[in-house]
């Protein structure tokens, strides 16, 4: 009975003893896979050539089309032509000169003499211009009065005295002066009445002599 309970002890380590051998056996054979790999000094290096891998294209990223549309350009309104102002006609000038001379008839050596000058001022107007002399050989007379008239106006005046010795020629000895404008269109004619006097009223050469007068109506085309 004691032999067979040595039997069955022995079996049961044996048991214990194969299960712990193979535990262990099993457990090595992990351990071994996980273990580092000792490099062999005499082994040859392995190069490793690093293919560089092609470089990818990358295509820049398309645009966006523009959905707004690009507007159409506003024409520009052609600027409106202004018309030329119309020329005001120039007023056609005319050149008007004419001049001439009026006397008195005393019968004696001493007459008035009334010089006259007319010209275009401009389109509308003319310029009359007077000259009033006494002719006469030697002469001694005080101050006179005298008129005159141009265009229907009349304009007095009181002559200096006149001492002339010289009894060989006749003089010319101015009285008076003046200046009037006539209006007139171009093409009218127009009337210009002169009237001169002098108030002598004295003795000339034997003869007594009062007012001495000059007058003539003169017509002129302007």
């Amino acid at each position: 009975m004691d032999k067979h309970r040595s039997n069955v002890f022995i079996a049961l380590v044996l048991v214990l003893l194969i299960i712990a051998a193979i535990l262990a056996w099993t457990t090595g054979s992990e351990i071994l896979s996980g273990a580092p790999v000792t490099a062999n000094d005499d082994a040859k290096p392995v190069s490793t050539k690093v293919v560089p891998s092609a470089a990818v294209k990358t295509s820049s990223p398309s645009k966006a089309p523009d959905t707004t549309g690009t507007p159409e350009p506003t024409a520009t309104p052609k600027p409106s032509l202004t018309p030329k102002p119309t020329a005001t006609p120039k007023p056609e000038a005319r050149t008007l000169d004419k001049a001439g001379s009026i006397s008195s008839q005393t019968g004696a050596n001493i007459n008035m003499r009334v010089d006259w000058h007319i010209t275009s001022a401009n389109s509308k107007e003319l310029t009359l211009d007077v000259e009033v002399y006494i002719v006469s050989y030697a002469i001694n007379a005080g101050q006179h009065n005298g008129s005159i008239r141009l265009y229907g106006k009349e304009y007095t005046f009181v002559s200096d005295p006149i001492r002339i010795d010289d009894n060989s020629k006749k003089h010319e000895t101015l009285i008076y002066d003046a200046t009037v404008t006539i209006p007139a269109e171009i093409g009218e004619t127009v009337a210009v009445p002169i009237s001169a006097k002098w108030d002598f009223d004295g003795v000339y050469g034997g003869k007594q002599i009062g007012r001495i007068t000059a007058e003539a109506a003169l017509t002129v085309k302007a």
